[in-house]
């Protein structure tokens, strides 16, 4: 839109379209979308997934040896559209560290004193739950855990928990939002970041009774998780505690596990309770890499903003019973992604394009979380918006009765998330150009807060969302072969992939068009 400085009728005008933005009608004229919308196709999709998907890439595992040939094959894609590498010293490759953790049950113990009676408790009743280590003073039970100042709820106000462990029940707290709850805000961090040298955690509900089985210790004592290693390095000791010893050390509270599952709120208190808390975790360091490009936008100044791109290319480990091709799952995105910058290399935006292909996604939304906290390949602040793909290739059949596919999206209809959580005006600009291209059906139910899935947390959008930065999340549904050795291409919907492609290049060009920063706020 033309903003004249010496036209009095052109300010009325703007001044206008304003109020109607303001008010919830509909959007000004939007950028035209180019022509080389038209070079992404089912035929350039299934090219790219078939590759991805492939038996020799053995399922893209993010510690794999076949995982640096992904990422190798979606950099080489990038440097021949003309993109430039956001990585490490100019490359594509975004390297970073992780560590994977497992218990060391022989090393994890609970010694806990009430009232001068010690009781002790080994791996089975206590499980490692932070870093690896040890530490002893006396509890705090800080309820929730919860301290967020911008939404005036602190569960440590009037504690001091300086030198001491904190027992944490986790949970939400009434009246809290947990999307805009820091990362320091909660849990181990919001321990830590008020002087505590350990942590206690109650289980999470659903897990409590099955933790006195014998199998569920044995699968816990297998399990392997893997973090970033810049968040693991300096992460308080923990342990999450068993029903026996969660019973043990809240009896002092009047409270039993059950009592807490039950309570909407917790009042935090000293305790006259010591512990003494051994972690122990055998850890490995690895490394991964995310893989970023950039196209430099034509405006000499908005190029300096970037509009972002965003999948994951990681999917799961092969085990005893064969590979896990992730077709959809996130194949369908990374392939997605690779033909959007494609079609943008053909017609470059007035805005910079930042594609960036995530690692770990599948282990806890590592790559998102390195870029996002610790080292982004553009500054946050200069970040407009991130599109994310996660799963875009799956159709629902006629017929089809299956529980698994209840939730599968149609041939033409696709979940969004996240689109009206932090710009309205972002969801405006999604939903008009969707109504004047692809025209699918756009569904909003996993957008529903109280959605008991909360999808919105569980791909890499959140990792920049939490950062106020605008995010849409495109999402086809869990279905029947969602992580099984089954998502395989022959069920890929090449068709109703390159349709919400399309939808996705599309609202990025507009907005990497706009004479205007997207707003934030509900307006």
């Amino acid at each position: 839109m033309n903003h004249s400085k010496s036209s009095f009728k052109s300010l009325v005008i703007a001044a206008l379209v304003l109020f109607a933005i303001n008010a919830g009608g509909a959007p000004p004229d939007l950028p035209k979308v180019p022509a080389s919308v038209e070079s992404i196709t089912p035929t350039e999709l299934r090219m790219h997934l078939e590759f991805l998907a492939s038996p020799e890439l053995g399922g893209r595992y993010t510690l794999s040896p076949s995982f640096s040939i992904a990422a190798r094959y979606l950099a080489s894609r990038l440097k021949a559209y003309g993109f430039r590498g956001a990585g490490d010293h100019g490359d594509f490759l975004q390297g970073f560290d992780v560590i994977t953790s497992k218990a060391d049950p022989a090393k994890t113990s609970l010694t806990i004193t009430v009232g001068g009676a010690t009781t002790n408790h080994g791996f089975g009743e206590v499980y490692p739950s932070g870093g690896s280590g040890e530490a002893e003073g006396h509890v705090a039970f800080v309820g929730r855990g919860i301290s967020s100042p911008s939404q005036n709820h602190d569960d440590y106000a009037g504690l001091d928990v300086k030198g001491k462990i904190v027992l944490i029940a986790g949970g939400n707290a009434p009246g809290v939002d947990p999307s805009k709850v820091g990362d320091n805000e909660s849990g181990p961090e919001a321990a830590r970041a008020h002087g505590a040298v350990g942590f206690l955690a109650l289980p999470p509900q659903q897990f409590a009774a099955r933790m006195q089985n014998k199998d569920f210790q044995n699968l816990l004592a297998a399990r392997e998780s893997v973090r970033v290693a810049k968040a693991v390095e300096g992460r308080l000791p923990g342990l999450t505690l068993g029903p026996d010893a969660a019973d043990k050390i809240l009896a002092p509270l009047g409270l039993t596990l059950k009592a807490v599952f039950e309570a909407k709120e917790l009042q935090p208190k000293a305790l006259d309770v010591t512990v003494r808390l051994v972690a122990g975790l055998q850890q490995e360091r690895h490394k991964t890499q995310n893989v970023v490009g950039i196209l430099e936008g034509t405006d000499p100044n908005l190029k300096n903003e970037y509009v972002t791109f965003s999948a994951h290319y990681d999917h799961l480990k092969t085990n005893a019973d064969g590979i896990y091709p992730g077709a959809d799952d996130d194949g369908s995105g990374t392939t997605a992604m690779l033909a959007i910058a494609h079609a943008m290399s053909l017609d470059r935006p007035k805005r910079s394009v930042m594609i960036i292909f995530h690692a770990g996604e599948e282990l806890g939304l590592l790559g998102s979380e390195y870029n996002a906290d610790y080292a982004p390949a553009v500054p946050l602040s200069s970040m407009v918006v991130d599109l994310n793909i996660d799963m875009i290739g799956r159709s629902k059949p006629n017929g089809d009765d299956a529980k698994a596919d209840e939730h599968l999206t149609g041939p033409h209809t696709i979940y969004l998330v996240g689109a009206d959580r932090i710009s309205a005006e972002l969801n405006r600009i999604s939903e008009a150009t969707n109504k004047d291209f692809q025209k699918l059906e756009l569904s909003y139910y996993y957008n529903d807060p109280n959605n008991p899935e909360r999808i919105y947390f569980r791909s890499d959008h959140w990792n920049y969302a939490k950062h106020g930065i605008p995010v849409i999340f495109y999402f086809d549904g869990v279905h029947v072969d969602y992580h099984k050795h089954t998502d395989t291409v022959d069920k890929i919907d090449f068709n109703k992939m390159a349709e919400v492609t399309k939808l996705v290049f599309e609202t990025g060009w507009r907005i990497a068009n706009l004479d205007h920063r997207l707003t934030i706020g509900k307006n």
